[in-house]
């Protein structure tokens, strides 16, 4: 079989071997395509791959052709794995792959494709149960893993440990998933993936998307009556189609237009950004939907001599996060550094701050009022102990203050206000707080979000503190402030 040497070749083989004409044109600036993502796993056998793209926006379907154009060249023995979130997921890709198995592959069968497993002349390829036990088995040369932020991120590192290179192949991971989950595992992917050496490709729906023939589309004028017509027309305004044609009309994809349609019709805007475009991850279940990276944090913002400086508190059993926070006269209010210590002392803590404050004037330090229950053991509070370390705390009992879901309405209120812009900015310093922002879940209810926040979760500290800033800034004369020291 004649292994083809360009991606022009690479690309017609794709549609004589498997029938697929696959995806090619991107349209979206820094986005890659279905063809570019099989291209470079077809010439880079070495390279870590992974693909952040759409739902439907074959991903599975990719990566079964990648494992069989493997498979179909691979002089030496290859054995390959597939996991996923669940068998039923793993199923999705090992079906292609079976389909596939009857046409490029069949000169390598060794006998009848199973239900899980498949031998080959040259190595084996099989559905992985997502397990400790199962994960820490067999040793493999390639591991694909499918729709990966369904899958338990202590499953997905403990998978890597089956990676074993050979003489001549070199091990890789093949990772795909639409980005469901903000701090889930293909978030850490998209952020790491530099670091880890990942080729992270990116495509949306419009890189995925079939063409819309000229007798639907009618050079515009069926475009009129197309549920698709607002989100087709606007990207195709973005890329500098001049008419009231919808890119669709450009586009080379496999995905059924009918079917894109059918998710617009039953997705929020929200989840067609998310889950369909890909701008971010999806937004369901958070507490603060409004918070935007793109919006919200501001490279090189630091601390400013020219502006007041604030410290907002939360004291929690075994995490303490102190955050430094600026004010403009306009209002808008900057987080420039953050500390957040685990099972440190109150005076280790303290000190800790001191030397953060980089010898600005602290305006006022706001505080968790938890933070003025006694010790059982010391017979003083938290906020005697930080006041006798030269750190005074100020906290309001005031009940508006204290009601959760008035300090999270404030913070909303500064992420998208009703009218302006933002007015709440986050230095890149502040990582947790961000991370925070991006996972602060609200608490479900008979299977349903109600708007409160979840507790306990990992992302409180962080949060509460930014609130108890906001509610003791905020809420005027009904703020009741108290200093407590040593008597």
């Amino acid at each position: 079989m004649y292994r083809p040497q360009t991606r022009r070749e690479l690309w017609a083989f794709i549609g004589a071997e498997f029938g697929l004409w696959l995806p090619w044109k991107k349209f979206t600036p820094g986005h890659s395509t279905p063809f570019d993502f099989v291209a470079e796993a077809f010439f880079s056998p070495a390279q870590d791959l992974a693909a952040w793209a759409n739902r439907s926006g074959l991903k599975t379907l990719c990566s079964s052709v990648i494992a069989a154009l493997e498979y179909a060249f691979a002089e030496g023995p290859l054995h390959g794995r597939v996991l996923a979130g669940s068998e039923d997921q793993a199923k999705n890709l090992y079906e292609y792959w079976q389909k596939w198995c009857w046409g490029i592959l069949k000169h390598r069968l060794k006998g009848d494709p199973q239900r899980l497993l498949t031998r080959l002349d040259n190595g084996e390829f099989r559905i992985l149960a997502a397990s400790q036990k199962r994960v820490r088995g067999a040793k493999v040369q390639r591991l694909f893993r499918d729709e990966i932020d369904e899958i338990d991120p202590e499953i997905m590192g403990a998978s890597v440990g089956m990676l074993a290179s050979m003489e001549g192949v070199t091990a890789r991971t093949v990772d795909t998933s639409t980005w469901h989950n903000p701090q889930g595992p293909m978030g850490t992917l998209v952020a790491e993936a530099d670091k880890r050496g990942i080729s992270l490709h990116k495509w949306n729906v419009w890189e995925s998307i079939a063409q819309c023939p000229p007798e639907r589309h009618q050079n515009g004028r069926g475009c009129t009556k197309c549920p698709l017509a607002e989100v087709c027309i606007a990207k195709a305004r973005e890329v500098g189609l001049q008419g009231n044609i919808g890119l669709a009309s450009q586009c080379c994809g496999i995905f059924s237009i009918d079917d894109a349609i059918k998710q617009l019709r039953q997705w929020s805007t929200q989840q067609w950004e998310a889950e369909a475009e890909c701008k971010r991850p999806s937004l369901e279940g958070l507490v603060y939907p409004q918070f935007d990276r793109r919006l919200h944090v501001r490279a090189g913002l630091d601390f400013s001599e020219n502006l007041p400086t604030f410290r907002a508190i939360d004291w929690g059993l075994n995490d303490f996060v102190c955050l430094w926070i600026q004010e403009d006269k306009e209002g808008n209010v900057y987080a420039v550094d953050e500390l957040w210590s685990n099972q440190a002392t109150l005076a280790q803590n303290a000190k800790d701050i001191q030397q953060r404050d980089k010898g600005l004037k602290v305006d006022a330090s706001y505080c968790d009022p938890a933070g003025r229950n006694r010790n059982d053991q010391t017979g003083y509070s938290a906020i005697q102990m930080f006041k006798s370390y030269g750190i005074p705390t100020r906290y309001t009992l005031n009940p508006w203050a204290m009601d959760v879901h008035n300090g999270v309405n404030l913070v909303r209120a500064a992420l998208q206000p009703a009218s302006g812009p933002p007015r709440l900015f986050i230095a890149p310093a502040c990582k947790q707080l961000i991370n925070a922002f991006e996972g602060y879940k609200l608490r479900k209810l008979n299977n349903q979000y109600i708007d409160e926040p979840q507790k306990p979760q990992a992302n409180d500290h962080p949060m509460d503190a930014l609130r108890y800033f906001f509610t003791n800034r905020h809420s005027g004369a009904q703020t009741e402030t108290s200093y407590l020291g040593f008597t």
